[in-house]
């Protein structure tokens, strides 16, 4: 997830028949990107992290009490942040450290920073605190400031990330912070692709001529991608276009994909799942790799997305599974017994 994170933050997904198909093709090309060697996965990278970060913008739904709103969203995201990284994240580096591969002091300060000094096991954990931040930082300008001042802003925003691309490329906030000035503007189009969506009509197929050529272009192109946890932009402005020309082109098939359930159910059930495979997907792939020496990255693939959807039907079937890893509210208080989180 994600987003609150891809899954829990997306919970009004069920509104919306084609979100959830949606997610499951994201999440699914997440995995592939981090699996299948960087010449093949490319095109992947140009759009699946700037597609969360579109849906969330599409799904946000702006707060006027921006404590209330702080804290759910912190419960939401970073329970299930902080859960994962003791699952996923302590045994990762407590094997690095006994094998003198990092330092106890390295070791204890990642988790704090997050973002780009999480490696390995724990890598894409970066996603989830980043989104946070860009989801704080709207709510606030929804709230506070106009729409045009706001797409001054997100201009703004989208040149200094550039700048930082371009000038000081080694450059990290904590919590991949970063990172937020050029996901804000994608955050910014998905929401406001929410009051505008409809039906292309004749003009669909111009979307798929633009693919057409996005693809084409990459080809010949290949900076023309994304990794946004390192903040890499690719082509200032070009792959930014190019990201959203592929999301669009994905809207439109998984709208016609959500009218068929014997097609779309598999997705969606991804889409449910998308927060878990997330983060247990690069473990899963990491061990098969390294310990059971399984090399084919179909086979890699395979494994990781079965048994990360095993990790979510486990997770969901139990209450502290779902309150701790899930970031759901009742299950918490049913769990835990707070009285003063019923306000939260």
């Amino acid at each position: 997830m994600i987003p609150c994170t891809m899954s829990n933050t997306l919970n009004t997904s069920s509104r919306i028949g084609w979100i959830d198909t949606l997610k499951g093709i994201g999440i699914l090309t997440v995995v592939a990107g981090h699996i299948f060697p960087e010449t093949t996965v490319r095109y992947l990278f140009l759009f699946h992290m700037p597609l969360f970060f579109f849906i969330g913008g599409f799904l946000f739904k702006p707060s006027a009490d921006w404590k209330e709103y702080l804290t759910k969203k912190a419960f939401h995201l970073l329970v299930p942040y902080v859960a994962f990284l003791c699952l996923v994240y302590v045994p990762y580096e407590m094997r690095e450290i006994l094998t003198g591969k990092e330092t106890i002091a390295k070791g204890i300060v990642r988790p704090f920073l997050g973002g780009r000094y999480l490696i390995g096991w724990a890598a894409v954990f970066w996603y989830v605190t980043c989104f946070f931040l860009v989801q704080q930082v709207m709510n606030f300008l929804v709230n506070k400031v106009s729409k045009k001042i706001i797409g001054l802003l997100m201009l703004v925003s989208l040149v200094i990330s550039y700048a930082i691309n371009k000038f000081l490329p080694s450059f990290g906030l904590p919590w991949n912070a970063d990172v937020a000035f050029a996901a804000l503007p994608i955050f910014y189009i998905g929401y406001l692709y929410k009051g505008i969506q409809g039906d292309p009509g004749k003009y669909k197929w111009l979307i798929f001529v633009l693919l057409a050529v996005v693809i084409t272009f990459t080809y010949y192109y290949p900076a023309n991608t994304y990794g946004m946890k390192n903040g890499e932009y690719g082509i200032p402005f070009v792959t930014l276009v190019s990201s959203l020309v592929i999301i669009l082109s994905l809207i439109e098939l998984v709208k016609v994909i959500a009218k068929y359930p014997l097609i779309s159910k598999p997705f969606n059930e991804f889409g449910i799942a998308s927060m878990v495979v997330m983060y247990l997907h690069q473990p899963i792939q990491f061990i098969a790799l390294e310990h059971l020496h399984i090399i084919n990255p179909f086979a890699r693939l395979f494994i990781a997305l079965v048994l990360s959807m095993g990790g979510y039907y486990l997770l969901n079937s139990f209450t502290i599974g779902r309150a701790l890893f899930m970031g759901s509210l009742p299950d918490f208080k049913k769990v835990f017994g707070r009285e003063k989180l019923a306000t939260v």
